[in-house]
This record gives structure tokens, sequence and C-alpha cells, in this order.
């Protein structure tokens, strides 16, 4: 039997299985209609019912689908309302001007993007003479800023870093064209007393005397011009011209090194040099030129002082020096020896220059308020 329902009135029926494809009439209402083809093979019942889970999932898809074409028509009804150009891009003629001042703002894009803009250029050596001079120029803004609070003059400084890094350091080679074999290679004696003298004699005194430099010409020029908390600023400038350009010199001697090992050892060799260039070069960007700068401001303090002073200058002067290139060099001595006391010793140099500055600072506002 075939069963069905008619399709007039939903009368449920029952036809012969000879009667499939044939017109009959509703028993109940008396319309005819048409008796659906039974295939072969197929149940009585031409829509069996479906499996409960899928119709479930199917259920479930159905709500999901509406559910999500509304929230879509919501979504695209708010685009429409939202003012995009003010939302997306929150710069109008008022808050421009506060971002031309936004110190944070420009300390943090320039940090970020000159490096990007500095790999653009295409001569190598001109990439890492601008990377020694973008990490000195950081550290620099650092100094003048926040711990020393210079509000001087910014061109004398950033003079004074040019002038020693160019001009200072060819300086200090022609000196050192003049000076005694043994005395230069004190530094790298055997014996580790003959070599710390020569580290503070040779390397401290001789390259804080180059660093002190533009200190002593913006006395003579620019004195009128200048305060105690500007001249520091000069010397810590100028300590980190010179370790930007002596950078320059390390690194060739670290590629240098690298070739010379991978000669001797291969792959191994190859492998070895790059690893020790890389740290060099990261070691000398960031910490080194730390280091130059507390040194020369050090030196850079005591002729401050003696300069406000008038008296015992060159007593106090001497005492910078002496100061200076001890720190200087035993740091350089025990860098070869024992890195992690010679980095103690960077730490105590920067708290020794830092108490200098509060002093100075404390002074300063004694005298303005008497």
């Amino acid at each position: 039997m075939i069963a069905v329902s008619c399709p007039h009135c939903k009368t449920p029926l029952e036809f012969p299985e000879s009667a499939s494809g044939n017109q009959r009439f509703c028993s109940a209402c008396g319309q005819p209609f048409v008796i659906p083809i039974l295939h072969p093979g197929h149940a009585e019942n031409p829509s069996p019912q479906q499996d409960p889970s899928i119709q479930s999932l199917n259920e479930s898809f159905q709500q999901f689908i509406e559910k999500g074409s509304k929230q879509a028509q919501t979504i695209l009804k708010d685009l429409n309302d939202i003012p995009l150009k003010q939302e997306i891009i929150p710069i109008d003629h008022s808050n421009i001007q506060l971002l031309l001042k936004d110190f944070i703002f420009w300390a943090v894009s320039l940090l970020g993007v000159i490096p990007l803009l500095i790999i653009t250029v295409e001569q190598v050596s001109t990439q890492l003479t601008m990377f020694a001079l973008f990490f000195a120029l950081v550290w620099g803004v650092i100094f003048k800023k926040f711990i020393i609070s210079d509000t001087g003059t910014r061109r004398l400084a950033v003079a004074s870093l040019f002038f020693t890094g160019i001009m200072g350091i060819w300086l200090l080679l022609f000196v050192y064209r003049f000076l005694p074999d043994f005395y230069l290679a004190m530094a790298d004696s055997g014996n580790l007393v003959i070599s710390l003298f020569g580290y503070v004699v040779q390397v401290g005194l001789f390259e804080e005397a180059v660093k002190s430099i533009p200190v002593f010409l913006a006395i003579k020029w620019f004195q009128k011009d200048l305060n105690p908390l500007s001249l520091i600023t000069i010397g810590v400038f100028s300590g980190l011209g010179f370790a930007a350009f002596e950078n320059l010199h390390y690194g060739d001697q670290a590629v240098g090194n690298t070739y010379a090992k991978t000669l001797d050892y291969g792959t191994s060799g190859l492998v070895s040099g790059v690893q020790n260039a890389m740290v060099l070069v990261l070691l000398r960007s960031l910490s080194l030129v730390f280091c130059h700068a507390v040194f020369s401001g050090i030196v850079a303090y005591f002729i401050s002082i003696a300069n406000i002073r008038g008296e015992k200058k060159g007593a106090l002067i001497l005492i910078g020096f002496t100061t200076a290139a001890v720190l200087h060099g035993v740091y350089d001595w025990l860098a070869g020896l024992q890195p992690t006391i010679a980095a103690l010793l960077a730490g105590f140099s920067f708290a020794l220059f830092y108490g200098y500055l509060l002093k100075l600072k404390a002074s300063r506002q004694e005298t303005l308020g008497a």
C-alpha cells in the first residue's frame, strides 16, 4: 500500500501500489490528485523522517545564519552612522600643535623610525657611521634632558660631539706618534701592574684630555651664554662623539678578526667571529658610549666647578682629570680580566657622576635662593 495525504484537505489516505503515478479522488473532499510514483527499492513513504541529530544541526545552522545576518545588518547601519575620518585619523588642527611639542611622541617615533631609514642607505660604511651617531645622540638626549636636566643650547653640544669624534680622535692619534713605544705598549704588557698603569696614564689620561677640549673652548668663546650644566652637557656630548667614531674602528677590527678566524678554523671560525662581532657592536653602541659620556662628564664637572669658584682652578681640574683617568683606565683594564667587576665599576662611575650633578644643582638652588 501507498500511504499519502490529500494535497487539498490533508486527509491521510492509502492506495494500492498499482495506483502509483495515477490520478485518484480523495474520499474526504472529493478532489482529484496524482498518486506519487513509487520507485523500486524505496520505502512506501516517499518522505522518510530525517535523523533527529541532523535535523537539530540544520536548525542550529539556520539560526546561526539568521542571527549573523541580523548582526551584519546592524554593523553596516552603525558604520554608516560613524564618522570614519574622525575615528581613524584622530589628528586635526588643534592636536597637531600638541604633537609638535610632545617630547615623548617625537622621542619614540625617532627611536623607532630612524634605524629603518638608515638601512635604506646603500653604502654599508655609511650605515655603520649613521648607526654609531644615532646611538650617541640617543644617549645625548637621555643625558641632557633626564640626567643633567640642561635647558641650554643644543648646538654647542652637538658641535662638540662631531669635533671630538673627528678632530679629537685625529689629534689623539697624531700625539701618539710622538710618544715613546714603551709608553704606548704598557697597556698591553703581560705584567698586570704595568698594564694597569698603562691603561690609566696612557689610555685614560690622554683620551680624557682630548675629550675635554670642547669644554675649554666653550669657556673661552661662549662663557656668557653657558651655565655649569651646559658645560657638563658639552663634555658629555664630547665623550659620546669620541665613543661613536671609535666604535667604527673597533667594528672594522672585528671584521678583520672574523676573517682571520675563518682562514684559521674554517666555518667554525667564521661563526665564532661573526658572533663576537655582533656582541662587540651591541656592547660598544649601548654601554661603552655611556661609559665614555660619564668619564668625560666627570672631567667637565670639575672644569665647570673651577670656572665657577674662580680659585684653585688648577687643583680642581687636576682632580677631575685624575678621577676620570683612573676610572677609565681601571675599567678598560678590568674589562679584559673580569668583566663583571668592570660592569660594577661602570655603575659606580655613573653613581659618582650623578652625585656630582646633585651637588651642583643643590648649590645652584642655594645661590638662587640667597
